[in-house]
C-alpha cells in the first residue's frame, strides 16, 4: 500500500529539514573559521565561551539533531529543540534576507514539530508500531 499525500509531505517536510540542519553544521564543523564572525557577543558572554568553540558546538548540535530528523527518531521534540534554536538566531539576525529565510525554516520546524506523528516511513513508526493484540497503537479502532 503507498503511503499517502499527508505522509508524503511530512516525509519530504522531515528530510528536507533534516538537509539544511545538516548542510550548516557539517558546514560549522569543517570551515568553522567562516562561521566566527556570526556569533553574537551575548553568547560569547554568556557561555564564556570562545566564538571558535560556539560554532563548533553548535555545529555539532545541528549535525546530531539533523541526523536524528533523517532517520526519523524523536521527530517531535527534535523539531521543538530545533525550532526553538532557529528562532534565537531568526531574532538575533533581524529583519533581513537571512533573518527572512531562517523565519521559514523556523516556521516550517515548528510545524514539523506540530504535524509529526509516528509513521511507517521513520525509524520511530517502526519502534513499539504493535501491541500484544497485533494492532498499531495509534489505530482508533478497538482491539
Amino acid at each position: 500500500m503507498l503511503p499517502d499525500k499527508q505522509t508524503l509531505g511530512l516525509l519530504s517536510l522531515r528530510l528536507g529539514l533534516a538537509a539544511v540542519y545538516l548542510w550548516f553544521g557539517f558546514s560549522q564543523l569543517f570551515d568553522s573559521i567562516n562561521w566566527v564572525g556570526w556569533v553574537p557577543v551575548w553568547a560569547v558572554e554568556l557561555f564564556n565561551l570562545p566564538p571558535a568553540m560556539i560554532v563548533l558546538l553548535n555545529g555539532s548540535l545541528e549535525v546530531i539533531l539533523g541526523s536524528l530528523l533523517a532517520v526519523g527518531l524523536l521527530v517531535r521534540p527534535v523539531a521543538f529543540i530545533l525550532a526553538a534554536h532557529l528562532a534565537v538566531i531568526t531574532y538575533d539576525i533581524g529583519f533581513s534576507a537571512i533573518g527572512v529565510r531562517d523565519f521559514g525554516l523556523t516556521a516550517s520546524t515548528l510545524a514539523l514539530a506540530f504535524l509529526s506523528n509516528k509513521n511507517h516511513l521513520a525509524v520511530s513508526g517502526f519502534k513499539n508500531s504493535r501491541n500484544e493484540g497485533g494492532s498499531s497503537i495509534d489505530d482508533p479502532r478497538p482491539v
